[in-house]
Formats: C-alpha cells, sequence, structure tokens
C-alpha cells in the first residue's frame, strides 16, 4: 500500500519554563532503569503543557541512551521550577518565579488514549515525550517559548465550528477538521485540529480540502488557564455599603490550531495518501484497544474500591491551574 512506503509525521516541539517537575528516577523489572513521570511546561503565564515520560536508560540494543542522559539533568539538585520557586517565595509572580525557572525543551508526539466499557467510549490525547532536557541558551538558537506541531493526517471529516447562543447555532467562521493519524502498529488514532480564520486557513481548507483527503499541516497548541469573574458578580457599584464578595470561575482552552498547510491535497490512490483501508483497518484494531483499555481501568477501578484511601497530601498551588483530566 502507497502510505506504507512513508513514515507519516507526528512531532511536536515545546520550549518554555519549568513549571512543575514530576520526574523521578526508578528500577523495573521489564525495562530496567528508567526515567518516568511528567514535566509541566508554561510558554507564559497563561498556557501550560504537560509532557508525560517513559525513558529507558538503554536503548532496545543494550547502548546508553542519550535521550536518558538528556532527561537525567532535569532530576539534577539545581533544577528549579515555578512550583517550587513560588512554595519557598508564596507572594512572588509568574513573572518574577519564571525569571529563576530552568528552562526546558521538549520534544514529543500525539498519543491518543481510548477506551470503552459497554457502549460508554472516552478519549484523551496525551503528550508523549521522548526527548527533554535544558534550554542552553546561544546566539545562534535563542530562547523562543512556543508549542507547535507538525502532522501528517487523513481527513475523516471537515465541518464549521458552531457555538449555541440561546436556542439557536451559529457559526465561528472557524472548520473542525476531524484528522486520523496512522500509528507504528498500525492502527490509527483520531485527533480534532481547528482551522481559525487568521491567514484564510479555514476558507482555503474549505476550498480545496475533503474527507479522505491526506495533507500535512503544522500548527500551534493552546492550553490556556484563565480565571474570570462570573456573570453576574462583576458590579460591585450596584451595591450600598458592603458588596458581596465577587466570584471567580477557571476556564481552559485545549486547542490544536492550524497555522500552515499541504496547498494541495493527496488523494485516493496518489503516492503517499493513507488509503481508506487502512484507515479502516486502523480503526478495527484501535477498537479493540478500546475494549482492552476499558476492562484494564474497569479493573483497576475495582481495586481502588477495595483498598484503604490514603490521605492526600496538598498539591502545589501551581498545579491547581492544570486539569490533567483534559486532554489536548
Amino acid at each position: 500500500m502507497a502510505e506504507k512506503e512513508k513514515r507519516f509525521q507526528n512531532s511536536i516541539h515545546i520550549s518554555g519554563y519549568l513549571k512543575e517537575n514530576n520526574l523521578e528516577s526508578v528500577s523495573t523489572e521489564k525495562s530496567g532503569q528508567v526515567i518516568r513521570g511528567s514535566l509541566l511546561i508554561a510558554t507564559d503565564n497563561a498556557n501550560s503543557y504537560k509532557v508525560q515520560f517513559y525513558t529507558p536508560a538503554l536503548t532496545k540494543s543494550g547502548e546508553d541512551s542519550t535521550e536518558y542522559e538528556s532527561l537525567s539533568r532535569l532530576l539534577d539538585d539545581d533544577i528549579v521550577s515555578i512550583a517550587s520557586y513560588i512554595k519557598n517565595n508564596p507572594s512572588a509572580t509568574f513573572e518574577e518565579a519564571s525569571k529563576h525557572a530552568t528552562k526546558v525543551w521538549t520534544q514529543a508526539r500525539f498519543e491518543e488514549f481510548a477506551s470503552k466499557v459497554g457502549e460508554r467510549s472516552r478519549s484523551m490525547i496525551l503528550l508523549k515525550g521522548f526527548k527533554a532536557g535544558e534550554k542552553i541558551e546561544t546566539e545562534a538558537s535563542p530562547f523562543s517559548p512556543r508549542a507547535e506541531f507538525t502532522v501528517d493526517l487523513f481527513i475523516e471529516d471537515i465541518k464549521p465550528e458552531t457555538v449555541t447562543e440561546g436556542e439557536t447555532e451559529k457559526e465561528t467562521g472557524r472548520y473542525i477538521i476531524n484528522g486520523v493519524l496512522p500509528m507504528w502498529d498500525e492502527s490509527v488514532q483520531c485527533i480534532d485540529f481547528i482551522a481559525p480564520t487568521e491567514k484564510g486557513i479555514a476558507g482555503y481548507m474549505a476550498a480545496n480540502f475533503s474527507k479522505n483527503d491526506t495533507l500535512t499541516i503544522k500548527g500551534e497548541l493552546v492550553s490556556m488557564v484563565q480565571r474570570v469573574l462570573k456573570e453576574g458578580t462583576e458590579n460591585q457599584d450596584e451595591f450600598f455599603g458592603e458588596a458581596p464578595q465577587p466570584q471567580y470561575e477557571t476556564l481552559f482552552t485545549r486547542e490544536r490550531i492550524i497555522t500552515g498547510l499541504s496547498k494541495k491535497p493527496i488523494k485516493q490512490g496518489e503516492q503517499g495518501c493513507i488509503s481508506i483501508k487502512s484507515v479502516q483497518e486502523g480503526m478495527a484494531k484501535r477498537e479493540t484497544k478500546m475494549i482492552e483499555n476499558g476492562k484494564r481501568m474497569k479493573s483497576n477501578e475495582n481495586n481502588e474500591s477495595s483498598t484503604p484511601k490514603k490521605e492526600a497530601s496538598a498539591a502545589p498551588a501551581s498545579s491547581k491551574a492544570f486539569a490533567a483530566d483534559l486532554d489536548f
């Protein structure tokens, strides 16, 4: 098949400030010494990205892993996260803490975790890191906080984005691209992307691409946390005497925004396409994996319910601004 002649792209690059460091080095029976856990990387005060790692010290051929060596630098005592700095300096702002935080980079990929129990399905898009380290600034390679991706995908569907206003739905001008990405095990993952109105991206996609097309897209990850006043509590001038305390809510925005794409689609039967047949076969394998994941989750839930719960320890203050159960 045409698609087996090409290794399809699924690449993410993130550079930013180390916000939380949840890595640990452990010895495992299966993989030997590994670094596992996650990094929370901030590109600014509003956007943070959770990247997960499981990096063995040795490669499959038994050689020392350069990825492990680079990642192990982030376990050193002189590495500073924004969370650890604020813990020691409670009045510090993000701007102050970021000046002291370690600058880091990572290369990662999108990885869907989908499960199915009965008729109930669930899908989360994770960021799986395979390389990371401390960012060393040079004149040729300055520090530039960003979160970017490049992927090859099959268009399962393309449709206008709508929002509900009262009892009516209104189009935003953006388009939602239901993408299918091939995986190394010949299954697939289903990931949505947004074609924005900026730079005419939405209009160009709607005019030149359709279902079953293959294309390359690049873009930026948005993982924004905003603390806003609840509607109806913002106007303190309407009260005489003591006014009620304003109430806030936390809003999360997780989007994959397309900023560039192939000029022309690769049609079915053309060199480099992701074929309908391979997608159908991949979807069947994805369904099998979903059922297996659902069984494991159900088993874990049963084990947890039969085990006495320990008192939870307090989480770092900065972790409250990140919803780990939301996907990308």
